[in-house]
Parts: C-alpha cells; sequence; structure tokens
C-alpha cells in the first residue's frame, strides 16, 4: 500500500491521475500540522490530507488511515470509498455544493478533488464576525435537496433500503452514537482550562436523571429513525463560502439516519458561535449586538429555508401516495424542528464540554471569558434539553435563548429583533 507524504504527492498524481497536468512550482501544504489557520481544508483529524496547488489549480489529496491521528481509536480506511460514491451521488443532485472529484484509489484509500481555498472556511469566517448574505439559502438547499432525494418520499422503497444497507458506514455511526449521546465527543475528560467548577457543573449536568433520559431517547432516535443518507458532520468547518458559493466537505460520515440530524449539527455550531460572540472582543461599538443578532437569525432562516425547499421538492417529485397524505409534510416540519434542537443539544453538550478543540472561541484570548462563554452554551443545551419536544415554531426555541441571555446578563448583551422578526425594537 502506497503512503502518502509531501515527498511522494506529486509524482502519485503524475503516475495515477492524467487529467491533472501540475506545473512547476508545485506548492504542497499538509493539512493538520501545526496551528489551525484560517485557510485549513480539510479536517486532519482521521485522515491525511494534503493541498496540491500550482500558480491555476488546487487541489485536495486525502488517505484514509486505520484510526483515529489524534486519539488512536481504530478505524477502517474502507470509509474513503464511501464518502467518495456519496460525493458521486450528491454531485448529481446539487453540483454547485460540492467539490469536483478527479480520482478514486480504493486499494489506497486515496480520493482526490477539486480545491476550494478560493473561498474560506465559514467558522473562521463567522470568528471574524463575517456575515455570509446566502450562507443560510445555500446551506438549507443542500440540506433539503440531498435529503429528500435519498429518501423514501421520493426513492423506490427497494433503490432506498439498499442505499441505507450500502451505506450502513457501521463505525462511523458507532463513534456519532457514543460520542454525541452518551459521552464527551473525542474525549472522556473535561476541559481542564475552564477550572474544577467547570467540570464539576458538567459532570452535574451529565448525571442528571431528566437529562439523561433525553440523551438516550435522543440516540435511540438517531439510531432507528433512518429517514435519509445524512452529512453526519455538518458543521461550519466541513464548509467553504464566500458572499456567492458554498462548497461542503468532508462526507465520510454518512449513513441513514433522521432528516433533522444535519440540521441539528449545523444549528449546535451556530448555538456555540452565538455564545463566542457575546464574550469575544469587538473592534466597533455596537458589533456585538449585530453579530449576536445575525447569528440568531441565521438559525431561523435555516430552519424555514429548509423547509420551503423541501416542501418545493416535496410538491415536484414526492410519490403520489405521499402527496394524497393530507398534513403529512407539515407534520414532518414540526417533527423536523423539534428533534434539530434536541440533536443541537446533544451535539453542543458533547464538544463544549471536552478537550477537544472547539474553534468557535478561539477567539477568545481571555480565559475568564472564554470559560463563561462555555458555560452560557452549556445552559443553552440545558434548556433545550428540557424543552425541544414541545415547541410549534422556530420562534419559540429563539425566544427561549434570548430569554436566557436576559436572565444572565451577559454584559454588553442586546438582540437586535429586527434581524429576526421584521420589527423595529430591541427585544
Amino acid at each position: 500500500m502506497i503512503i502518502l507524504s509531501k515527498e511522494n504527492v506529486v509524482s502519485y498524481i503524475n503516475d495515477n491521475v492524467p487529467s491533472i497536468t501540475l506545473e512547476e512550482p508545485v506548492k504542497i501544504n499538509v493539512i493538520g500540522e501545526g496551528d489551525l489557520a484560517e485557510d485549513i481544508e480539510g479536517d486532519g483529524y482521521c485522515n491525511y490530507v494534503f493541498r496540491v496547488a500550482d500558480a491555476h489549480h488546487s487541489y485536495i489529496v486525502k488517505q484514509s488511515t486505520e484510526h483515529l491521528r489524534r486519539r488512536g481509536r481504530d478505524l477502517t480506511p474502507e470509509r474513503n470509498r464511501y464518502e467518495y460514491e456519496i460525493m458521486q451521488l450528491r454531485s448529481k443532485i446539487v453540483p454547485q455544493y460540492v467539490p469536483k472529484l478527479y480520482h478514486g484509489d480504493f486499494d489506497n484509500h486515496i480520493i482526490i478533488m477539486e480545491g476550494v481555498s478560493n473561498m474560506k472556511l465559514v467558522r473562521y469566517q463567522m470568528n471574524e464576525n463575517n456575515r455570509l448574505p446566502e450562507l443560510a439559502r445555500q446551506i438549507s438547499q443542500y440540506l433539503a435537496a440531498t435529503h429528500f432525494y435519498t429518501s423514501e418520499f421520493y426513492l423506490d422503497s427497494a433503490e432506498y433500503l439498499s442505499l441505507l444497507s450500502y451505506f450502513m458506514n457501521a463505525e462511523l455511526r458507532h463513534v456519532m452514537e457514543n460520542g454525541i449521546f452518551l459521552g464527551i465527543f473525542g474525549s472522556d475528560e473535561y476541559d481542564p482550562a475552564c477550572g474544577p467548577d467547570f467540570e464539576k457543573y458538567c459532570r452535574k449536568i451529565y448525571a442528571d436523571p431528566t437529562i439523561t433520559f433525553q440523551r438516550y431517547k435522543l440516540r435511540h432516535l438517531f439510531m432507528s429513525k433512518s429517514e435519509t443518507l445524512i452529512h453526519g458532520d455538518f458543521h461550519t468547518s466541513n464548509m467553504f463560502a464566500d458572499d456567492t458559493h458554498l462548497k461542503v466537505i468532508d462526507m465520510e460520515y454518512t449513513f441513514g439516519a433522521p432528516l433533522s440530524y444535519d440540521l441539528g449539527f449545523i444549528m449546535a455550531n451556530i448555538i456555540t458561535q452565538f455564545c463566542s460572540a457575546s464574550f469575544r472582543p469587538f473592534k466597533v461599538g455596537g458589533e456585538r449586538k449585530v453579530c449576536t443578532s445575525y447569528l440568531i437569525s441565521l438559525m431561523k432562516m435555516l430552519y424555514e429555508d429548509y423547509i420551503k425547499f423541501f416542501y418545493e421538492y416535496w410538491e415536484k417529485d414526492a410519490k403520489l401516495e405521499y402527496k394524497l397524505a393530507d398534513g403529512y409534510k407539515e407534520s414532518l416540519a414540526l417533527d423536523i424542528l423539534r428533534e434539530c434542537f434536541g440533536f443541537a443539544a446533544c451535539v453542543n453538550l458533547s464538544r463544549v464540554c471536552g478537550t477537544m478543540q472547539t474553534a468557535d472561541f478561539d477567539f477568545i484570548e481571555d480565559n475568564n471569558k472564554r470559560t463563561q462563554a462555555k458555560y452560557l452554551a452549556v445552559d443553552i443545551d440545558v434548556l433545550l434539553f428540557h424543552k425541544w419536544y414541545t415547541y410549534n415554531s422556530i420562534d419559540e426555541p429563539l425566544r427561549d435563548i434570548i430569554m436566557l441571555m436576559s436572565k444572565k446578563r451577559v454584559s454588553g448583551m442586546m438582540i437586535d429583533s429586527s434581524f429576526i422578526w421584521g420589527t423595529s425594537n430591541d427585544f
């Protein structure tokens, strides 16, 4: 088996991919080496990822490893094939959101795709308080389209079951089922930088019988409700964007799960951004209010645009028996609303409490403020655990989050409701 390195990756491309012609000088970067930076492309967590670029083009070369590079847990590199094939499938559904594929070498667990470094990671743009005008619509369209067209609402039942069986992806399912719902994702340790009181608080949350019940209930839902092929790891470090374009990467966690899960995963990411923006420094007065208001409105738009696109695909392409079932799609919309905030609580809690680097908090240099931002994130999770199954409109969880902020009296915080509900008064 070939093991790629900075020394041999160019010769591998020249020998195996005739569609790519590299012109000297060629620049090679290994993703995941050194400190995180705004131009990171790929995870570097489960894989070796290289960016190979000449003066005209950029390519990503990704080789799956047999273990998690930072934790040592064994994983089959066969997930590389699944990622390549789901990218092929999704590129037929939403080609505008999927990087172009050039090569799949399944003997050596290598895929080569278009580089998208002409855009920047969404997470780091959010950290810098950039607001992307098309982001909510693009994310929602990507999710709604890839969900609907890999669901049984559209596919022949036998075809859908075959697709579910093929993308069983048992090992990576296991990573999510345990890491997100049972413990702290990526580690069994609490963030030591936040001090012993934070650990004590988090342990208390994890031991709370009501929250434990909700975590297990949501885990069972995640494990048993296979409605579509999800992305599975849908956060802002797995998407590149500029003002007009979006590309989604790292699709190896694809398997059958609820429609609501990916939406919940990205909601969790926006919640951590919201908590970070509540404490990180801003250069311009009033910018904190604008940023936090934007993030709340982004959650509202994500859900509403997702449902709008899903309904559009439903009316156009759903099976006739579903179209004739009065109230069915509306019932789905309500399930998606409630479940996505339950999943958001699970995802956020599992990622905020532990030692895994959560880059949303990177711009908070003051450790006390960073700790307070994490406390706020956990408090929002607790709120959602208690209420996710009661929500009837997207405004309800957002108002709950804002009310929690008000009660905590976070310094300098006001939400501009004109971003959210189209009014001119602050909430």
